[in-house]
């Protein structure tokens, strides 16, 4: 499905950019301050464009190759004198309009990390929700500022405009919305250095609900310190964050529900740990079984479909189609199928798991996660519950062959390299978005501020009612 998109609007979303950018009175490192030629950056772009054209198997399945080309030439026409960052802001509205939600663009390692080390930066954890952008943590040395509380203005400009201008630079498969406003609830602090640079103080508008709006000026700090502020404000959260444990499982006898939490499919214990708790659950006889797989952003395919084979009772497809990117003598992008053994027939399991199933995603279930819950689906095996997932539910790209990253000469932007083109059920049917759950459950500030798990509780009281 292809959506028909005009120049024109394309190169309204880069009007974007007149927004005024926040400037940084801290201490820089010029590396990083250097202002590229338009030669310098010309250079970079066609290495950035050409690494698309050559690789991305996804490039025109939403944007149509004629205003691609048309928005391509208009960006490298316009290019001006700018710094890393600078260029950086300029390009990124391009992940908006090709919609690939592997396609990264990332500042450069070197200047992320001086940063990260010497700067200063948003001192909150954020919440961005039906336009409304709320603090979760408060990380600053005012601890006067309530959790809760409704952020209206940053530095002179609308909290609704700033997260426009940041979502319209952010990833996303297709149409769906709910990984890029993922991204920005997870790395708001990051991404706003980024595109609005490192202030000394934060002028900030905000409201409790309850009072009328006031205006605070809030000192940025280094990441150091507000770490540290988060372990001694919120030390049970940021431990977990911190250590995390991948793969969690537990049975509830009272409830008759066993709970599987996976955060990523990357885990070379994960095929024992899957195997081992099947064992249990059979043993116990397990009737109901909810896997969590919100903030699970993908890995390897192979655990994967190892789990697949435990849920299903009949051999089943993990990936329809798997293409790669061809050319032809004009030069033309063409998509080849390939073979393999990522494609045909698993087998499922002798004593594969016949009980309820339950599933909870949301905007982080993403690339093969959301490959897996397309499967779920598809073979119509379980009841999803949260929010949309942020990979799309048909086609994703992968990186096969190739070195992941391409970094751009001169600014030494790091592009990701995706040049395959994985079709999970029919390409005829892609809409543009995610795994839709069943059961729509999002959280709210008020349920996040309490440390409720709002979503699984509604799993659970979902159990007990078909009882």
């Amino acid at each position: 499905m292809k959506m028909k998109i005009s120049l024109r609007i394309f190169l309204l979303l880069l009007c974007i950019l007149r927004i005024q950018i926040v400037s940084s009175a801290q201490s820089v490192d010029s590396r990083f301050e250097k202002t590229f030629s338009i030669a310098e950056l010309q250079k970079d772009f066609i290495v950035l464009k050409q690494r698309y054209e050559n690789n991305l198997g996804n490039l025109y399945l939403y944007t149509e190759k004629r205003i691609l080309d048309k928005s391509f030439d208009s960006l490298y026409q316009n290019i001006h004198p700018m710094t890393s960052l600078e260029f950086y802001t300029y390009t990124t509205p391009l992940s908006s309009l090709i919609k690939d939600g592997h396609s990264n663009l990332y500042p450069g390692k070197g200047e992320v990390s001086f940063y990260n080390q010497q700067a200063r930066f948003f001192p909150f954890a954020i919440f961005w929700s039906e336009g409304k952008l709320f603090i979760t943590r408060n990380l600053s040395e005012d601890t006067s500022i309530a959790e809760g509380s409704e952020i209206k203005e940053i530095n002179g400009m609308r909290a609704a405009d700033v997260m426009d201008y940041l979502l319209k630079r952010q990833v996303r498969d297709g149409y769906n919305e709910s990984y890029p406003n993922w991204i920005l609830n997870n790395y708001f602090r990051e991404y706003f250095s980024y595109h609005f640079g490192h202030p000394e103080n934060f002028k900030l508008k905000v409201s409790n609900g309850n009072t009328a709006e006031v205006e605070i000026n809030i000192k940025a700090l280094s990441k150091k310190q507000i770490a540290s502020n988060y372990v001694g404000r919120y030390p049970v959260p940021y431990a977990i964050m911190i250590d995390p444990v991948n793969f969690s499982f537990v049975i509830d006898s009272l409830t008759n529900v066993a709970i599987f939490k996976i955060k990523t499919w990357d885990d070379n214990k994960l095929d024992h740990q899957i195997e081992e708790a099947f064992g249990r659950m059979k043993a116990a006889k397990t009737e109901n079984l909810i896997i969590d797989l919100r903030d699970n952003q993908g890995g390897n395919f192979q655990p994967a479909i190892l789990l697949l084979s435990y849920l299903l009772d009949s051999n089943f497809e993990y990936f329809k189609e798997i293409k790669s990117v061809n050319k032809n003598k004009q030069g033309e992008q063409r998509l080849k199928t390939e073979s393999g053994k990522m494609l045909g027939l698993n087998q499922s399991k002798q004593n594969s798991y016949k009980g309820n199933l339950y599933v909870l995603i949301n905007g982080g279930s993403f690339s093969n996660t959301a490959s897996f819950c397309s499967k779920i689906k598809f073979y119509k095996r379980g009841v999803f519950l949260g929010s949309e997932t942020g990979g799309n539910a048909v086609v994703f790209s992968g990186v096969f062959g190739l070195k992941s990253k391409t970094i751009l000469p001169n600014t030494k932007i790091i592009c990701d390299n995706s040049n395959y083109q994985l079709v999970v059920t029919n390409l005829d049917q892609n809409t543009g978005h995610g795994v839709i759950p069943e059961y729509t459950v999002h959280p709210d500030i008020h349920t996040i501020l309490k440390g409720e798990d709002f979503v699984l509780h509604s799993a659970i009281e979902l159990i007990k009612s078909k009882r």
